[in-house]
């Protein structure tokens, strides 16, 4: 009966926290909507309407995961960016930062994600939406070529994430992690900056 007390959204978000202690505990494999149910203490019918598939709620979970990550280098950005140094150094953090704090658990599911055919297209959005912020951000101190600058911020981006997949597992520090994450964009940005700029100044 106290379940039915919780409104649309808040069911919702009880849904995906315990279906996130679920992963954390056993493993994206043991996640299904039946074991979420059952796990919350409300009926099949409930957690079939709030995600239908488990594909569904795999997704729900990757674009919670999402959102936490761009939410935290956008409130992070507004309150410290004052150089593209300083913009380097807050993305990699905060990118960093979330996925240790999320665990392992995010590494599961979008693993679990990427076995499930029709999918691609969401994580591809994913890192499209992280590459923009990115972008945005170094934009305001750095001059990019407009025809390279969104697939060069898609190069950062994986390399951030596998970066940060080895701090989960512990083959490298945070500050290793962050570190590597902040040359990588800056060096990555620089470049092409600078290749630019020659090629404005290079007769034709």
């Amino acid at each position: 009966m106290a379940g039915r007390r919780l409104s649309r959204e808040k069911r919702r978000l009880q849904l995906l926290d315990t279906a996130m202690a679920i992963v954390r505990s056993e493993g994206a494999d043991a996640l299904t909507l039946a074991r979420v149910a059952e796990e919350a203490g409300v009926t099949k019918p409930v957690a079939y309407e709030h995600f239908e598939t488990r594909a569904g709620l795999l997704a729900a979970l990757y674009r919670r995961v999402d959102d936490q990550q761009t939410e935290a280098a956008t409130t992070a950005l507004r309150a410290r960016a004052r150089s593209l140094e300083e913009t380097v150094r807050i993305l990699a953090e905060a990118y960093i930062d979330c996925v240790l704090h999320i665990g392992k658990e995010f590494g599961a599911v979008t693993a679990a994600l990427s076995s499930i055919a029709g999918t691609e297209e969401l994580l591809r959005e994913g890192r499209e939406r992280y590459a923009g912020l990115y972008l945005r951000a170094v934009e305001r101190f750095a001059s990019l070529p407009a025809s390279e600058g969104m697939t060069l911020m898609l190069g950062v981006v994986g390399a951030a994430e596998a970066l940060a997949r080895e701090a989960t597992a512990g083959r490298l520090s945070r500050a290793e992690a962050v570190r590597a994450t902040e040359r990588i964009m800056l060096g990555a940005v620089n470049a092409a900056g600078y290749a630019a700029a020659e090629r404005e100044t290079t007769p034709r």
